[in-house]
């Protein structure tokens, strides 16, 4: 004869192993909400000068699921000029840096003291984004000097728009860089020269040479709530402990539901 008590002890142990498991390694959160909360967070970068130009500044980059809000405030870039702006790296998670003095030795190929922005971009990728006043923000739009913030006639340069990007360029932000482009090389007040843009033989090297470059660094993001981590779902915001309880809630109704139905079973025998 089958002990139906013996029976039942034994799927409720296995049910409620099987399922504290799965709630302890994070299987039964909801995976993808919470990967998008976890890429919030506001990132902060410091724009050193390159290539002697005078300039700085500070960025700040603040990422909501797929939108990004960029504001740039700088000193010291040429008067009265537009500044190309791209957010610099790749998708592939590759480790990139702004350049140094030390680089221009090894890195200055055409050996004229200054990197121009191909020089300088194995250091710190290819573009991303284009920082751009309007209009489409693709690497389509590097080079659209049209579209980029003007420095006013002291040099300030201020900018700040609100975008969205890809979910590879939001899941990489904390290991891009920001770089501004455009020096008046030879204090003529505008961007001229015999000396043609590395990228563009349209363009001046002073109008697309890097000017400022800085690292965004990892997010500064909310503190953390007491009870657990915080997950997004379709009920709305819910801890992980809270989670983790109705597993063991579930468990044991699916448990019970075994009893019950053994109980009947042995109730019409």
């Amino acid at each position: 004869m089958v002990n139906h008590q013996q029976c039942n002890r034994k799927a409720i142990m296995k049910i409620l192993r099987t399922s504290l498991l799965l709630a302890a390694t994070g299987l039964l959160v909801a995976g993808p909400a919470s990967m998008a909360m976890a890429a919030d967070g506001t990132f902060d970068g410091s724009l050193s000068e390159l290539n002697g130009s005078g300039a700085s500044g500070t960025a700040q980059v603040t990422l909501k699921g797929l939108e990004v809000t960029v504001d740039i405030s700088g000193k010291g870039f040429t008067p009265n000029a537009p500044h190309a702006q791209h957010l610099h790296g790749d998708v592939s998670g590759k480790n990139f840096v702004c350049p140094t003095a030390a680089d221009v030795k090894e890195l200055d190929k055409d050996e004229d003291g200054l990197l121009n922005t191909l020089e300088a971009a194995p250091l710190y990728g290819g573009v991303l984004i284009a920082l751009t006043t309007e209009g489409d923000t693709t690497p389509d739009s590097a080079l659209a000097v049209d579209r980029f913030p003007v420095a006013d006639a002291n040099g300030n340069l201020k900018y700040n728009r609100t975008f969205e990007v890809t979910q590879e360029v939001a899941d990489n932000m904390a290991n891009l860089h920001l770089v501004d482009h455009g020096i008046d090389l030879d204090g003529s007040g505008k961007y001229d020269g015999d000396a043609r843009s590395s990228l563009s033989a349209d363009l001046p090297l002073e109008a697309t040479i890097p000017a400022t470059c800085g690292a965004l660094g990892e997010a500064q993001t909310e503190a953390m709530p007491a009870g657990g981590v915080q997950t997004g779902n379709a009920m709305g915001d819910t801890s992980t402990a809270v989670i983790y309880g109705s597993v063991a809630l579930a468990a044991v109704a699916a448990a019970g539901g075994i009893v019950l139905t053994n109980r009947r079973r042995a109730a019409t025998k």
